[in-house]
């Protein structure tokens, strides 16, 4: 390998790193407000897409993050039941909008 040559995308490896660490936050606040803990039950990649579980009762998140498209995906899972669509946040945006708020930039 080249000298100059990187074994992988580090700017992409950071964006994951931060991807599951903001989603992390995002568990841990939820329960926190709705009086019960979330547990992250399973993760999984295939390609392009990571998945996640928590157990959340009858109703459990599904978290997905697509690469290619740069989204966050939320389902709800009722009642172990049906699927629905509750969330789409585009990754990069969420990153500069977390940055601004840190510097103070609303």
């Amino acid at each position: 390998m080249p000298r100059n040559q990187r074994p992988y995308d580090v700017p992409s490896a950071a964006l994951w790193a931060s991807a599951f660490i903001i989603l992390a936050l995002i568990i841990v606040e939820a329960g926190r407000q709705g009086g019960s803990i979330a547990y992250a039950d399973m993760v999984s990649q295939a390609g392009e897409y990571t998945v996640m579980t928590t157990e959340g009762g009858t109703d459990e998140p599904l978290f997905v993050i697509d690469e290619r498209r740069e989204v966050l995906l939320v389902y709800q899972i009722e009642q172990q039941r049906t699927v629905e669509l509750r969330i789409i946040e585009d990754l990069p945006k969420l990153f500069r909008d977390a940055r601004a708020r840190k510097e103070g930039r609303h």
